[in-house]
C-alpha cells in the first residue's frame, strides 16, 4: 500500500524474490532482487516472486552469471497454486511441469548468456511468451492454468544459469515500483531500447519460433493448436505492425478509439424469439451505422438501455450465430464452416463476420467456438496437422477415411489405401498417392493434406466471405490476422470458469453509514454472501438441479456470463434493501446498473442460497426487477 500511494495508479507494486520461497542452494541479495545459486549443484535453484502477477504483465529480468560446469539453463513458469516452502522440489522439470496447475518454460540456452535481458509474460490467450530484448518471441501453450485465479511466478536457476536479477515489470503504461535506482534506470533504458529496436524491425520477417516439451527450437512450420493436446506451441507471425507490443485489451481499445463514435447512438428493437433476424434486419438497413453505440430495447420490456440490454443482446446473438445461421458444423469449441453454396449466395458467411465485429467492437463477446487448427490456418499460419483428432470431423464418412489413413502402418496397408481411398486422396490435393515411390513414411503427410483440404481448402470460398464480413467494419480481420495469438480468446474456446476470488473481486459493495443498525445487518448479509460463494465453489448442494454457477449469477446481474475483454466499467455492485414486514421479496438485479440487491436480514447462507437460486431460475429475463 505504501508503494501504491507513492506511485499512484501507474504502480504494479515492487517486484522482488520471496525470502521464504527459494530452493536449498539459492541466496538472495540486493533487497531481494538478485537470486544466486551455489554452482556446486545444478538444481535446487527455484525462486518465487514475492507477489502475484497480472495477465499481460511483462516481467523483465537480466542474467547476471552462469557456469560452464553444468548443462541446461534457465526456466521460468506460472502457477495457480499458492507456493509453500516445504513443498519446493529440487527442479521445475519434471516435478512442476508434470503437476497440474503449473506451466514451466525452458528458456533456450543460446539466450541464457551473461548480461542478456529477457522479458516473459502470460497473455489472455493462455500463452506464455519469452523474448530477448528486441528479439524473437517464443510461445508455449499454458495448459491447466486458470487466468481468473491468482498467478504466482517462479524462476528456476537451473544448470548453467547461476544468477538472475529482477529488473521491472510492465503492463501497458503501468510499471512496478522501483527498489533500486540503478536497476530501475537500466530497466527503463532496456525497455526504451527494445521499443526502438522493434520499431526499426518493422516490415521485416523472421523465422517462426516454436518450442517442444524440453527446449525451444526454430521451425518454418509451427504445429497446430488442438485443445485436446496437453501442450501445443505457436509461432510469432507478426513483426510488421507498430502495435506489435500491445496486449489484447489495448488492441481492442485502440480499435474502438479509431472507429467508434462516442456520442452517437442507433436504436435497435429486438424480439427475444427472433434475436438473429432482428440483428440481420438492423445491419441490412440502409441507415445502419455499425460504429454508433446500439441502444437495445427488447419488445414488451420497459428498460432504458444503459448497458444491460446491449450486453445481453450480444451474448444471445453470438449463440444464435453459432447454432441458427446454418454456416457452422461440428462440436462446441471445434466448429468448422459448412460447405453450403446457397448460404454463400445469400451472403450468410459475410453476415456472420459483420455480426461478430459489431459485438466485439461494442464490448460484447466474440464467436469463441472455431476449431483452433482452422483458426490458425485462417490466419495464414502454416501448421502440420499430423496430430489432428479425426473424431472432431462432423462427417462420419470423412472420419472413416481419415481413420484409415492414420491407421496405415505397413506397405500392405498403403496398397489397400491406394485402392480404396486413392481417388478421394487425389481430390484432396495429393495426386502423389499413386506414385511408385510413395512409401509408408509419407502417411503423415497424406493425413495432413486430407485434413487441411476438408477443414480449410474445401470451404475456402466460405471462409473468404466470412473474413470479408469481418473486414467490412474497420478492417477488423486484418488486425486479428496480424495479432492472431492475442485474439485466440475471441474466436476459439479458451474460457476458464470463474473462481470464487475472481468473482467476489468483481463487486463493489455499497454500505450504509458506519455505526448504524443497517450497516450491521449488511455485514451479516455479506458474511452469508461469502459463504454462499464458498458453497458454489465447493459444489454444494450436490443435486444438479439446485446447483448455482458463478457464470449464472453474473449473467443475472450484468447480462453476460463472463467478464468482457475490457472488463466492466463501472464495476458491478452489491446493494441492499429492507425486507418488508409482510410478504417475501427475493433478491433482484438491475443489469443496466449491474447491481445485485440483497436483503439486509438473512438468517443463514443456506437461506440466501435458496433465495438466489429461486430468483435466478424464476427470472424469465435477466435483470428484470
Amino acid at each position: 500500500m505504501k508503494h501504491d500511494r507513492m506511485c499512484g495508479s501507474r504502480c504494479l507494486g515492487p517486484m522482488t524474490f520471496s525470502v521464504d520461497l527459494t530452493g536449498q542452494y539459492v541466496t538472495l541479495s540486493q533487497k531481494g532482487q538478485l537470486a544466486s545459486r551455489d554452482t556446486s549443484s545444478f538444481m535446487n535453484g527455484l525462486a518465487f516472486l514475492s507477489r502475484t502477477v497480472k495477465v499481460d504483465e511483462k516481467l523483465c529480468i537480466r542474467i547476471e552469471d552462469r557456469t560452464s560446469l553444468w548443462d541446461g539453463a534457465l526456466r521460468v513458469g506460472f502457477t495457480n497454486i499458492c507456493p509453500q516452502r516445504n513443498t519446493l522440489p529440487p527442479a521445475s522439470i519434471p516435478d512442476l511441469r508434470d503437476t497440474r496447475g503449473y506451466c514451466v518454460v525452458p528458456v533456450p540456452e543460446d539466450l541464457c548468456r551473461c548480461g542478456v535481458q529477457l522479458q516473459f509474460w502470460i497473455n489472455y490467450a493462455g500463452m506464455v511468451i519469452v523474448q530477448e530484448a528486441g528479439g524473437e518471441k517464443y510461445y508455449l501453450r499454458a495448459e491447466g492454468l486458470n487466468l481468473n485465479n491468482p498467478l504466482w511466478v517462479f524462476i528456476d536457476l537451473y544448470g548453467s544459469t547461476s544468477a538472475v536479477r529482477l529488473l521491472r515489470s510492465k503492463k501497458g503504461s503501468r510499471t512496478s515500483c522501483p527498489n533500486s535506482p540503478v536497476d530501475s534506470t537500466s530497466s527503463i533504458n532496456w525497455l526504451a531500447g527494445a521499443v526502438e529496436r522493434q520499431t526499426s524491425e518493422m516490415n521485416t520477417h523472421t523465422l517462426s519460433s516454436v518450442v517442444n516439451a524440453n527446449v525451444f527450437t526454430q521451425s518454418r512450420s509451427p504445429p497446430p493448436v488442438p485443445a485436446q493436446q496437453r501442450q501445443r506451441f505457436l509461432s510469432d507471425s507478426s513483426r510488421n505492425s507498430s502495435m506489435e507490443d500491445m496486449d489484447f485489451s489495448s488492441l481492442l481499445q485502440e480499435f474502438q478509439r479509431m472507429h467508434l463514435s462516442g456520442s452517437e447512438h442507433v436504436s435497435i428493437l429486438v424480439s427475444r424469439n427472433k434475436v438473429l433476424q432482428c440483428a440481420k434486419d438492423s445491419v441490412s438497413n440502409s441507415n445502419f451505422t455499425w460504429n454508433k453505440m446500439p441502444l437495445v430495447t427488447f419488445v414488451g420490456e420497459e428498460a432504458l438501455d444503459r448497458g444491460g440490454p446491449r450486453r445481453e443482446f450480444f451474448r444471445i446473438l453470438m449463440m444464435e450465430v453459432q447454432r441458427s445461421l446454418g454456416i457452422f458444423e461440428g462440436q462446441p469449441g471445434h466448429l468448422f464452416f459448412t460447405y453450403d453454396q446457397m448460404a454463400l449466395e445469400e451472403h450468410k458467411y459475410e453476415l456472420a463476420g459483420k455480426l461478430i465485429v459489431w459485438s466485439v467492437a461494442h464490448g460484447g463477446p466474440g464467436l469463441k467456438s472455431l476449431d483452433p487448427c482452422l483458426y490458425q490456418l485462417m490466419c495464414t499460419q502454416e501448421c502440420q496437422l499430423v496430430d489432428f483428432d479425426w473424431h472432431l470431423i462432423p462427417d462420419a464418412d470423412i472420419q472413416d477415411k481419415l481413420q484409415k489413413i492414420s491407421s496405415c502402418k505397413t506397405t500392405a496397408d498403403l496398397q489397400r489405401l491406394q485402392t480404396e481411398q486413392g481417388d478421394w486422396i487425389c481430390d484432396c490435393g495429393f495426386p502423389g498417392i499413386y506414385r511408385r515411390e510413395i512409401s509408408i513414411q509419407d502417411v503423415p503427410k497424406i493425413y495432413s493434406f486430407a485434413v487441411r483440404h476438408y477443414i480449410y481448402l474445401r470451404t475456402s470460398n466460405m471462409i473468404h466471405q466470412f473474413t470479408k464480413g469481418l473486414n467490412a467494419y474497420g478492417q477488423f480481420w486484418d488486425m486479428v490476422r496480424t495479432h492472431w495469438v492475442e485474439f485466440l480468446p475471441i474466436f476459439t474456446n479458451m474460457h476458464e470458469p470463474l473462481s470464487k476470488s475472481t468473482f467476489g473481486d468483481l463487486f463493489q459493495i455499497h454500505w450504509s453509514k458506519s455505526g448504524t443498525k443497517k450497516r450491521e445487518a449488511e455485514k451479516e448479509t455479506i458474511h452469508c454472501w461469502e459463504l454462499v460463494l464458498k458453497m458454489i465453489e465447493d459444489k454444494k448442494p450436490k443435486a444438479p438441479q439446485n446447483e448455482l454457477h458463478f457464470e449464472e449469477i453474473l449473467a443475472f446481474i450484468t447480462g453476460v456470463d463472463e467478464v468482457p475483454p475490457l472488463g466492466f466499467s463501472p464495476k458491478p455492485s452489491i446493494r441492499f434493501y429492507q425486507p418488508e414486514q409482510r410478504g417475501y421479496r427475493l433478491p433482484f438485479a438491475n443489469t443496466c446498473m449491474m447491481g445485485l440487491f440483497l436483503p439486509r436480514v438473512v438468517k443463514d447462507e443456506v437461506e440466501l442460497y435458496r433465495m438466489l437460486l429461486r430468483a435466478i431460475r424464476d427470472s424469465a429475463v435477466f435483470g428484470r426487477i
